[in-house]
């Protein structure tokens, strides 16, 4: 049986934040942008922020962009640019 992309422990707070920036990237209005601006949330902890981003950065298509107001431009290109 094939198990979930993130469980649902609250123990697992990178898990919770990859879940989070995952339903963010699936809205169809963000998809028709190809960026999401995503900000941390006060109970979230900065170094799961930092090993997000890090594993985002690492991923092929993928931008990261760190804006003044705090916000992280997260985006993608469509895969007929490639």
């Amino acid at each position: 049986m094939p198990q979930p992309a993130f469980s649902h422990s609250p123990s697992l707070s990178y898990e919770r934040l990859g879940y989070r920036i995952q339903q963010a990237i699936a809205s169809p209005h963000v998809q028709k942008r190809q960026f999401v601006e995503v900000k941390p949330s006060a109970d979230e902890s900065p170094a799961d922020w930092k090993r997000l981003i890090s594993d985002l950065e690492e991923t092929s298509g993928i931008t990261i962009e760190t804006l003044e107001s705090g916000l992280v431009r997260i985006g993608w290109r469509g895969f007929t640019e490639a």
